[in-house]
């Protein structure tokens, strides 16, 4: 049962930007995210209390959600395997000013999902932080996922892209 939510994946790796205390952004990879409203839109991200994000999203009241793209597998898996209690993520990616937050975004990111905290709560070993969506855009956002992939977490360190669309034909007889 440990690994139950293995079934679950292949997930959207997100990139969870926040800002530090010294204004500097902070990243930190998530799979473990959904959409939980369309009107009002609210997403939900679930993260463990003892990470830095958890306290900087606590403190600051707003995160972004970027979706990278396989050219910044490198970045990601760095983010994904340092804390940045220890590690300084700032220089990791290349930042752009949010639309509707002070956090930044991820330029070379194929879409982004800019929020505020409406609340957390605890859930087991984890909790799940529930962001107020303000901002959301993406490269090509009616054909999102169409010309390029998302970068996919199997778990682990372990990551892939979409292979081949596939597209139902409605081929019953009328």
């Amino acid at each position: 049962m440990d690994l139950y939510h293995r079934l679950l994946s292949p997930r959207v790796a997100a990139l969870i930007v926040t800002l530090r205390e010294d204004g500097l952004p902070n990243v930190m990879v998530a799979a473990w995210h959904t959409p939980v409203s369309i009107k009002p839109p609210i997403l939900a991200v679930s993260i463990a209390p003892g990470r830095l994000t958890h306290r900087l999203i606590q403190n600051a009241g707003e995160f972004t959600v970027n979706i990278p793209d396989a050219s910044l597998i490198k970045e990601v898996k760095i983010a994904g395997s340092k804390s940045g209690a220890s590690y300084d993520k700032s220089k990791l990616f290349r930042y752009v000013p949010g639309l509707r937050v002070r956090t930044p975004v991820i330029k070379n990111a194929l879409g982004c999902i800019e929020c505020t905290l409406n609340r957390i709560l605890e859930m087991g070993d984890h909790s799940v932080v529930f962001g107020n969506v303000v901002a959301a855009y993406a490269k090509g956002f009616k054909e999102v996922w169409i010309s390029s992939s998302p970068l996919l977490h199997l778990g682990s360190d372990y990551y892939t892209t979409m292979g081949q669309r596939l597209e139902l034909k409605n081929d019953e007889p009328k």
